[in-house]
């Protein structure tokens, strides 16, 4: 894979296809580009099915996050958030297929 420079000439599109999954917060920092333009941009590529989303983690703030892939494909469901807190449970049934197929 090649190296992926960070400028704001690189698109959205190419990082995502290089690195092949990411959150929306490291495609900001490898195109150089303001958050809420990778936003849009992503939200444009999924409204085209260019772009699914692949998993959800949880950031550094305790947040979840989506994990964008390339290519046309079923979004992952999102998990359970239980009451008002934050927790992250993954759904058991994408649980098992992700051990079965792990990335």
């Amino acid at each position: 894979m090649s190296e992926i420079p960070t400028s704001p000439n690189v698109s959205v599109a190419r990082a995502l296809q290089e690195v092949s999954r990411a959150t929306a917060s490291v495609l900001t920092k490898l195109t150089g580009r303001p958050q809420k333009s990778v936003l849009n941009t992503l939200k444009n590529l999924h409204h085209q099915s260019k772009v699914h989303i692949g998993a959800y983690t949880v950031n550094k703030r305790g947040q979840i996050a989506k994990i964008w892939a390339w290519g046309d494909g079923d979004d992952a469901r999102e998990p359970v958030i239980e009451g008002n807190k934050q927790v992250f449970t993954p759904r058991l049934d994408e649980a098992a297929a992700w051990l079965r197929n792990p990335v």
